[in-house]
């Protein structure tokens, strides 16, 4: 296989960073309490348990300030900070346009098949000559989890 000797970086913010008010954690609270009564009267502990932890990991989370993730792509695989995902690890990919750019990348591990990857609008024409030479370009749907993703993550 052959490597091309051109390379793209960007950076990208982790998750848009919208500052939570106080009546958002109020009603998150209340919420959290009314499922708890619920799941005591049916006597599901393990409802529970599972609530306060996802309320605790969501009020935890909301206020927590965005990260700058660094991408580089090159001939050699996808850079994620300090993480890196060669080429043969994947079998094809498809890009995404629209309100978010995104493209995405089938893995050949069938646990997490997707690996969704934010890039700037402008670096689409150079992120397909990339990918166009080490996988194969095959369209991908938007599942209801990618888009559950894309509302509250």
């Amino acid at each position: 296989m052959r490597r091309l000797n051109m390379e793209l970086n960007w950076k990208i913010e982790e998750r848009n960073f919208m500052p939570k008010t106080t009546e958002w954690f109020w009603a998150l609270g209340i919420f959290a309490f009314a499922l708890i009564v619920f799941a005591v009267l049916l006597k599901n502990y393990l409802l529970i348990v599972i609530v306060g932890l996802a309320a605790f990991i969501i009020y935890g989370n909301k206020n927590k300030p965005p990260e700058t993730v660094n991408f580089r792509l090159n001939g050699d695989g996808l850079y994620i900070g300090d993480k890196f995902y060669p080429y043969n690890s994947f079998e094809s990919f498809w890009i995404f346009s629209g309100e978010k750019q995104e493209f995405v990348l089938r893995r050949k591990e069938r646990f997490i098949p997707l690996l969704a990857v934010p890039f700037h609008e402008n670096d689409e024409p150079q992120i397909r000559k990339i990918l166009t030479e080490y996988l194969e370009e095959k369209e991908e749907r938007e599942s209801l989890i990618d888009l559950l993703r894309k509302i509250f993550f």
